[in-house]
């Protein structure tokens, strides 16, 4: 068994989310390129100059200066390729603002990512504004100098009058060039006390995001001057928004070299005990509330704010459905360093989706944090912490008990001997009512599992996958055979896997397919993750665990898979490969396997042509344990997940 880490999925402006996977892909390197602080200092003194130029009301020649400042920069060593990159990038950003309204923000990010895929996020945002500055500087010389240069009247032609009705001196009045030169001082400043200093993750993480931010802002400018008219209030916002990224730096560059984050903050910390934790806890909460607690069961819930919809509205509706058995506290792991606006609008959007009792970030003290990091081990995966009535821990995280067997796993404990005797009280068995047991489905889903499994016509087929083209063509050839072989067809859609994104549609599959909703489909991954960590626990290599670990191995790789069921009986669980196949050949195997037999027919042939195909399952299980030590994506600069790796065969 092996750790392993992975990327979660990184979002546009303010939290990286959904641009993860394109920095993923611009950002492969081990070694980043950092620039010195004379040379960033340098550059800025450059952009600043070039800005001058930019807004001066009259023509200023300051080509003698420039060209000294970038004289001076070359003597530094690397600096020839870093000018390159610059010049590059204000190509791509150029051809942005010359597009006339139809600038695309994220094709600009691609290119400039893939460029500067070698440097580290400060030297990004420094060269991306020197890039910026490069290209409007040149706009506005080709305009100041339409009427007396023909080169550049002949240019403007070309450019068929676009540029001269860019906006450039918007960028003053909106007091963005001040923005952008005031941020990336401080940015760099920030960055170099941080190599200084013995910090918190929270700080580092913290100087990441602002670091990146600042870069979406920059390559955000471009698209929005790009629109010509109409521009001056997103600029605004744009500028506000550099303004809030810059007094949140400076206003936490006083915590450096302060008592607060001393070296000895780990062993400070070890001397809270689990019932002073619990008192602290509840210090936080409101009256009313705290009586809710009185003499009850209580499940700490642990998480930070990247938590799913998803998982908060399937523990919503458990919660709703315990009967009063337990009570839920969620401690939302922030850290005040990282708590600004958009983090409390983030918990406040989440807080009103619940029932149950929520503490304010901003409310839970450092040595909370850290004592719940340390000794309740909590990385970045949410847990829920089981305290019973006498406030002992009962066990460290119920969440995989919950999501397996619901509400009967209360009251949540981490004997063996328990988990055990769940599992015997459950005869799982490897049928379709396992996977829809417990699940959570609007009224209207159309999935009628106690009516399918009664009629031994009837072939449900579950499938999965983000291949359009493999969904589509499987959809086609089961349809083709169920239809020969004289079986009722239901197709049930699940989805790309818990972590890989949304999947397809109903409009991109069909309308006689039926596909569940998100919550559903993360509650059908999430319990067959917590039963195959349940088996795996327990020692039991039953079908469920084989099956279950087929299943999960495709979907967390994001691969396609099918299961087909009829009546009572076991499931049959193939590859998307060897599904569409075994549709595909139904000719060849038909023979007197149609109805009530049709499944029959499935397994056989499936047995038959993969009996000589070697293949592997790569299984990904997000930790529900203790796991020391915590990191920081070096690409992303999210705290990375931690998961067990479970291999036969090297790659």
């Amino acid at each position: 068994m092996a750790a392993e880490t992975k990327t979660p999925p990184a979002s546009r402006y303010y939290s990286f989310d959904k641009s993860s996977q394109q920095i993923q892909m611009t950002n492969k390197t081990n070694s980043f390129q950092t620039l010195e602080p004379d040379v960033g200092q340098h550059l800025l003194d450059l952009i600043q100059s070039i800005f001058q130029v930019v807004v001066a009301s009259k023509d200023i020649d300051q080509s003698a200066e420039l060209n000294k400042m970038i004289s001076s920069l070359e003597t530094f060593q690397g600096m020839r390729q870093v000018l390159n990159d610059i010049r590059d990038i204000s190509c791509e950003m150029s051809c942005n603002l010359l597009a006339a309204g139809s600038g695309n923000v994220e094709k600009t990010r691609t290119a400039v990512l893939e460029r500067l895929r070698s440097y580290s996020w400060s030297a990004k945002v420094v060269i991306a504004i020197a890039a910026f500055a490069s290209s409007i500087g040149e706009l506005s010389m080709l305009v100041k100098h339409r009427d007396d240069e023909p080169m550049a009247k002949f240019l403007v032609n070309i450019l068929k009058g676009y540029s001269p009705k860019l906006d450039l001196n918007a960028l003053a009045e909106a007091k963005l060039i001040e923005g952008m030169l005031k941020v990336v001082r401080t940015n760099l400043d920030f960055s170099n006390r941080l190599k200084q200093e013995s910090m918190k993750e929270a700080m580092l993480e913290l100087y990441l995001n602002a670091t990146k931010n600042i870069f979406d802002i920059v390559l955000q400018i471009s698209t929005v001057l790009s629109r010509r008219e109409d521009v001056h209030v997103e600029l605004e916002s744009l500028s506000k928004q550099l303004t809030e990224i810059n007094i949140q730096l400076q206003d936490n560059m006083k915590y450096f070299g302060a008592e607060r984050i001393s070296p000895n903050w780990y062993e400070e910390v070890s001397e809270i005990s689990t019932s002073e934790l619990i008192a602290k806890i509840k210090k936080y909460i409101e009256v009313r509330d705290s009586e809710k607690l009185r003499n009850k069961h209580v499940l700490f819930l642990i998480s930070d704010l990247n938590i799913s919809i998803e998982e908060i509205k399937v523990l919503e509706r458990l919660y709703e459905k315990n009967e009063g058995k337990y009570e839920i506290v969620w401690l939302p792991i922030v850290g005040s360093l990282a708590y600004d606006k958009k983090a409390a609008a983030r918990f406040w959007e989440l807080r009103q989706m619940t029932k149950w009792i929520g503490v304010e970030p901003s409310r839970i003290e450092e040595e909370v944090i850290q004592y719940i990091k340390r000794d309740w081990h909590f990385i970045k995966e949410a847990i829920a912490v089981s305290v019973n009535e006498v406030g002992e821990i009962t066990c460290l995280n119920a969440l995989p008990m919950l999501w397996a067997w619901g509400n009967r796993a209360f009251p949540f404990t981490d004997k063996i001997t328990l988990w055990n005797e769940l599992d015997e009280r459950n005869g799982w068995t490897w049928r379709l009512d396992l996977l829809f047991d417990q699940l959570i489905l609007p009224g209207d889903s159309g999935i009628d599992i106690q009516s399918w499994t009664k009629s031994e016509g009837t072939l449900v087929c579950l499938f999965g996958g983000g291949d359009i083209s493999w969904n589509q063509e499987f959809i086609q050839k089961v349809k083709y055979a169920a239809r020969s072989a004289g079986v009722t067809l239901k197709l049930v859609y699940l989805g790309v896997g818990k972590n890989k994104g949304k999947g397809l549609t109903r409009n991109q599959l069909g309308r006689d397919v039926l596909v569940i909703q998100s919550e559903s489909q993360w509650q059908f991954w999430s319990r067959l993750e917590s039963i195959l960590y349940a088996k795996i626990r327990l020692g039991k290599k039953d079908e469920v665990m084989q099956e279950a670990l087929k299943v999960v191995g495709y979907g967390g790789n994001g691969e396609e898979w099918a299961m087909f069921s009829m009546g009572e009986g076991a499931m049959v669980t193939t590859s998307g490969k060897t599904a569409l196949t075994i549709m595909e050949d139904y000719q060849m195997w038909r023979s007197d396997m149609i109805g009530v037999r049709f499944l029959e027919g499935i397994k056989k042939y499936k047995e038959l042509i993969t009996r000589d195909v070697h293949s592997c399952i790569n299984l990904h299980l997000p930790v529900m344990g203790q796991i020391p030590g915590i990191m920081i994506c070096p690409e992303c600069s999210k705290v990375m997940d931690v998961f067990y790796t479970y291999r036969c065969c090297p790659e």
